[in-house]
């Protein structure tokens, strides 16, 4: 091969190679998944824990008020503030991670049904330790539920020094556990924020692990269980939750209402639009399935608000209605624990034992 000859090979190689590089597609650039925690962090989880922060001191403040001047008219006075203060832990209880677990906040406040023997075993030996296990369902929101609002309470409070006793402490270890939590928060944010893999222990993987299980008890606890769904279709009203106000449909459309809020990154508190799982979708190109879990939770939190009593009428009255409701926060489901989680490349860590 002569000198011109190598020349020319090695310009056409050149020419092939320019060409290859100029026509090679540019890489998608990576989520800036540290953007969307930061919004969680700053936007989302610490405006909600101040909320229900402020929501629990304004019990308490109307608690001291009733207990100096027990009367009914004090009494509904608590007793709207303590479900401002119910509505406002479905704003929390999603991100059952970092203080919040370290705390065991979301059994000791959220846990439903109360043992309601075990409540007034408590208040008749006026002796307790209301952190031990063997109380977990004897303390939280739920036992004010019927500590409040069982038939003839006004003269339980003053009947029963221990009553009112027993009340005090309730609310104070809400609290104290609130405070306790809502301080450590701030403390864990920055370890929040900078935890973007997808390993189990990540902060990102926490918060999608912990959105999803959250889903999925406000379908099964708050719904499946109480219309039969676990039992063979025979209804078991027991479990409802706030069964003596009456509030489990305002409960579970709140909690519906904020992981649809949260889903978007838009703050519960605020309305203040930012980064969520939505976008992350969409940068994947992942267009249609963002279109598919909207759709869902318009059509869920459309249901709710077509039924006109109590979630306890409704299944006397419109057990279809409540099926129907079932169905579609099942189809949600698969769209957010098996399409969404693929996609981000998260494993679910969480034991699912709803058996559907």
């Amino acid at each position: 091969m002569n000198r011109i000859q190598r020349i020319s090979i090695l310009l056409v190689l050149a020419v092939v190679s320019m060409a290859s590089s100029c026509n090679k597609p540019e890489e998608t650039p990576e989520f800036d998944k540290a953007s969307l925690l930061v919004n969680f962090s700053d936007n989302l989880i610490a405006p909600s824990l101040s909320m229900l922060k402020m929501a629990v001191d304004q019990m308490e403040a109307d608690f001291v008020e009733f207990q100096s001047n027990p009367t009914q008219a004090n009494l509904d006075v608590l007793r709207n503030s303590w479900k401002e203060a119910y509505l406002t832990w479905q704003t929390v209880k999603p991100f059952d991670f970092g203080p919040i677990r370290d705390y065991g906040f979301k059994a000791a406040t959220g846990t439903y049904p109360s043992d309601t023997a075990k409540i007034e075993s408590n208040i008749a030996v006026g002796s307790y330790t209301l952190g031990s296990a063997s109380n977990i369902d004897a303390i939280g929101l739920h036992s004010l539920d019927f500590l409040l609002h069982r038939a003839d309470a006004l003269s339980y409070f003053t009947g029963d020094a221990n009553y009112m006793t027993y009340t005090s402490d309730v609310i104070a270890k809400l609290k104290s556990e609130t405070d306790a939590v809502t301080s450590a928060w701030a403390a864990y944010a920055p370890t929040f924020k900078e935890s973007t893999g997808t390993e189990t222990t990540s902060g990102f993987s926490q918060l999608v692990n912990e959105f999803n299980r959250d889903y999925e008890l406000v379908k099964v606890a708050k719904l499946g269980i109480p219309i039969g769904k676990q039992s063979l279709g025979i209804q078991m009203p027991e479990y409802l939750e706030a069964r003596n106000s009456g509030i489990a449909l305002d409960l579970l459309r709140q909690n519906v209402l904020a992981l649809e809020q949260y889903y978007k990154g838009n703050s519960f508190s605020t309305g203040q639009s930012g980064v969520g799982f939505d976008d992350y979708l969409l940068h994947l190109e992942r267009s249609a399935l963002d279109g598919t879990i909207a759709d869902n939770f318009s059509a869920i939190l459309a249901k709710v608000d077509s039924f006109s009593g109590t979630m306890e009428n409704e299944m006397n009255s419109n057990p279809q209605g409540l099926d129907e409701l079932y169905t579609l926060m099942q189809g949600q489901v698969v769209s957010l624990k098996t399409d969404m989680t693929s996609a981000f490349g998260v494993l679910i860590t969480y034991q699912d034992n709803d058996g559907d």
